[in-house]
């Protein structure tokens, strides 16, 4: 087991991508502090994961948008496992699934302080609350995730894709800043590709596309361009190990030549469907 004696924090670790890395993380030997929003996925995950991994895993409800909420996770499991030498700012949601311009002034402002508010303001309250305790020991790793739209432009995710835009910027700009301190903490930043989660149960601008449409492209996509969960968090492992020496560094748990691919695929099977 590579990850015997670190300690991770894992944020929106109760379903899709952050419950893989945490149970990837508990498979390789490390304690794992999981939370979300929702107290009972909580308890239910950390049910879950006791059968398997005992006393290794604990659970904490936490909006991360909530830097009071934050700094009590961070009490909690500095006092469960003694350290966080690990952190994976992974929690992250999406709203609506449309074009900008169907968005009324109250939906926008609404769906921007929600998602703005967990994506970027939550990854920016953790990072903030758990980097002293990294400084104080000199190690740390830090992995934040990136998103559909956060590094080339993406239709129909204009908030979502502003949020994690953001989120890229502000890792790119703290690696520099831990670039010129000799403690060894590294931030880099996950690319984990399309994959079914909760991202995706988003509500659908039905002024724009009706639901019937949307799920049959979401079918395909699903058939040629998704990532498997797993396979992609696999990836999320050697940039929490001590022999990391990557800096801010945007890594990808996907092949990009698979992506487009895919979507070629998925182009020519809509082009088909829409000529019958």
């Amino acid at each position: 087991m590579k990850m015997i004696n670190e300690t991770a924090i894992v944020t929106g670790s109760t379903s899709g991508i952050g419950k893989k890395i945490a149970e990837l993380f508990l498979k390789e030997g490390c304690k794992v502090a999981i939370c979300s929003r929702n107290e009972t996925n909580v308890n239910q995950t950390v049910a879950e994961f006791k059968e398997h991994f005992g006393d290794s895993v604990i659970g904490i409800a936490c909006d991360i948008s909530d830097p009071d909420a934050v700094k009590n996770l961070i009490d909690k499991t500095t006092e469960a496992f003694g350290s966080i030498r690990i952190l994976v700012a992974n929690a992250g949601v999406n709203l609506t699934y449309g074009p900008f311009q169907y968005l009324t002034p109250d939906k926008v402002n609404s769906d921007a302080k929600t998602i703005i508010g967990i994506n970027l303001i939550g990854t920016i309250n953790s990072i903030s609350a758990v980097l002293p305790h990294m400084i104080k020991q000199e190690y740390g790793r830090i992995i934040t995730l990136s998103g559909g739209g956060a590094d080339r432009p993406v239709e129909h995710m204009t908030i979502y894709s502003a949020s994690k835009g953001g989120v890229v910027a502000f890792s790119q700009c703290l690696a520099k800043e831990l670039e010129t301190s000799e403690i060894d903490i590294k931030i880099n930043i996950f690319q984990p590709g399309m994959i079914l989660t909760n991202l995706y149960k988003v509500s659908l601008i039905e002024a724009w596309k009706d639901k019937e449409t949307y799920d049959s492209q979401m079918e395909l996509l699903k058939k040629y361009v998704m990532t498997d969960v797993e396979k992609s968090s696999m990836t999320v492992i050697p940039y929490a190990l001590p022999s990391c020496k990557e800096n801010g560094k945007s890594f990808k748990g996907f092949s990009l030549t698979k992506m487009i691919r895919g979507f070629m695929k998925v182009s020519k099977e809509m082009k088909r469907t829409n000529n019958k």
